[in-house]
């Protein structure tokens, strides 16, 4: 698979996993912000992880993504 972010992949893939990101600022792909027409565009997402409900990850602008969706992610410095 093709990286497009730099930094460690943190990408969550249980429930417990994004649990241990809360309180984290993160940049994020999610399978919606990747343009796949051939172009290579992807549109990544900055965010602090504030909750985790089920499989839904809870950002502080209340934005939400569920696990599944979520392509990469990477720990970034605020």
């Amino acid at each position: 698979m093709m990286r497009r972010l730099k930094g460690d992949d943190i990408t969550p893939r249980t429930s417990d996993d994004a649990k241990k990101l809360i309180g984290k600022s993160v940049m994020y792909l999610r399978k919606v912000d990747i343009d796949k027409s051939g172009r290579g565009y992807f549109f990544p997402k900055y965010n602090v992880v504030t909750d985790v409900v089920r499989r839904q990850i809870i950002f502080e602008d209340f934005d939400s993504a569920y696990i599944s969706d979520i392509v990469e992610m990477v720990e970034i410095e605020t």
